[in-house]
């Protein structure tokens, strides 16, 4: 006789689809909220309801992606064409994305402040330097922003609102909700587990539904036994919450499904999976309105043009362009579940963007680039961006910005991007929560920069 446990997926089996970000879910209790400001008069777009950040993990050569400049350690086979006036791209790495560009505003002038490869992906994920004195309270902006949405949720929302897919494979994992309680956590999906089935038949159904009563009985009993055992419980109480809400809804497994056709279109690779689901899990209009796809891999310090090796900027790049190229496509084809008229691509922000750069000019002696971290492009489209446009500007070797691009004398930074998703979204960046663990006020986006002051201005220009 089958049981339960033979029909449906375990939370070990959950955690294999896809864990939530609870890895440095480590501060004591989970602080009432005193929200004040920080004196910068923020005036929110509100122009999306999604948005997508595609994380080139490992940092792109942008010399010979998207702020082409030939220099000598520029491959001779890469058959760039201009697609449009100061805009160069290699037809032979993008034959699929340069059909889109009129779809992408590319702002040529970021700076990071990090150059290594755990700190920039932190700073990817949080908005804001490492600061180990208090790493374990700050949260990833996925969570910022669903604290922030979750007035907005709907009785029939069951999907989280914020995911990932493949975030595992970022040098700092999925980071957790620090401060803010574990319910605005990411649920993190691996796409190479995630597509092996998530439909219940009815009989897996009703079983689940009579061990969910069960366990639901026994909580009641063991409330004020267990209310005593700190956040770590109320973390695995809405664990179980979640998985049992999401299994219960048809629309979960809906979005785990994938046709062969768009497999082949996507590359069939697991970042190609993880923009199919991201596609889907959007199209199912349930709850979630923050999606971090990370495609890792790119931080080829040897032999990044050798088709030799294991890896090379041909590989990634032969995954980048159908996978983001693909996601571009369906997204402006498929149509707004609550604005007739509109299509998803109108509604939702996608932004993609490395940690940093690599080292323009000449290969280095192992015929690598290296961390470049003083200039690099981001790209963003959809949710109002005006496409085809350039912003800002390198110098004739990549190596220094010559332009900022916008209205400020200093270059754009992480911090831009995400009061950037902040804005688009309605959001007022400009907030900040006061009665931290730590008692340091939280700014969702910090103006402190490692050497003073910086701007926290949304970059506005990309919308023409």
């Amino acid at each position: 006789m089958k049981t339960v446990a033979d029909l449906t997926p375990t939370r070990r089996d959950l955690l294999r689809f896809g864990g939530m970000g609870l890895a440095l879910a480590g501060v004591d209790g989970v602080v009432p909220r005193s929200f004040g400001s920080t004196g910068y008069k923020a005036k929110p777009r509100g122009t999306a309801k999604n948005v997508i950040y595609y994380e080139i993990s490992g940092a792109i050569a942008h010399t010979e992606s998207f702020d082409f400049k030939e220099t000598a350690g520029t491959p001779k086979d890469l058959d760039i064409r201009k697609v449009r006036d100061n805009l160069y791209l290699s037809h032979l790495l993008f034959p699929r994305l340069e059909k889109h560009m009129d779809k992408l505003a590319i702002v040529r002038s970021m700076l990071s402040h990090e150059e290594v490869h755990f700190r920039g992906q932190y700073y990817v994920q949080t908005g804001r330097q490492l600061n180990l004195a208090f790493a374990r309270e700050i949260p990833a902006v996925g969570s910022v922003m669903a604290l922030e949405l979750e007035q907005r949720r709907r009785p029939q929302d069951t999907f989280p609102s914020y995911m990932s897919f493949n975030l595992d494979k970022a040098f700092p994992g999925a980071l957790s909700t620090g401060f803010l309680h574990p319910r605005f956590s990411v649920v993190d999906i691996n796409p190479d587990s995630a597509v092996k089935g998530m439909a219940l038949d009815e009989k897996a159904i009703q079983l689940l539904e009579e061990r969910w009563r069960l366990l639901s009985e026994l909580r009641t009993a063991e409330h004020a036994r267990v209310a005593k055992l700190g956040r770590e419980m109320a973390t695995y109480g809405d664990f179980y919450e979640n998985a049992h809400r999401l299994l219960s809804d048809s629309r979960w497994p809906a979005a785990f499904q994938i046709a062969e056709e768009d497999r082949t279109r996507y590359g069939n690779t697991p970042v190609g999976i993880s923009c199919i689901l991201a596609r889907n899990v959007l199209a199912q209009d349930a709850g979630t309105h923050y999606i971090h796809i990370c495609h890792p891999g790119w931080d080829h310090h040897v032999y990044i043009w050798d088709r030799s090796k294991p890896s090379h900027h041909y590989k990634l790049c032969e995954e980048f362009d159908p996978a983001f190229a693909s996601l571009l496509e369906d997204l402006a084809r498929t149509p707004s579940k609550t604005e007739p008229g509109k299509s998803l691509l109108d509604e939702t922000l996608v932004v993609a963007m490395g940690e940093f750069g690599r080292t323009p000019g000449a290969l280095n002696n192992m015929d690598g680039r290296d961390h470049h971290n003083k200039v690099f492009p981001a790209l963003f489209a959809g949710a109002g961006v005006k496409g085809g446009l350039i912003a800002g500007a390198s110098d004739k070797d990549g190596e220094k910005v010559a332009e900022t691009g916008w209205h400020r004398k200093e270059q754009p930074r992480i911090e831009n991007v995400v009061a950037t998703m902040f804005s688009a979204l309605g959001i007022d960046w400009s907030k900040e929560i006061r009665n931290t663990p730590s008692g340091r006020a939280y700014p969702y986006v910090d103006s402190l920069g490692p050497a003073g002051w910086i701007p926290t201005d949304d970059i506005t220009t990309i919308y023409g």
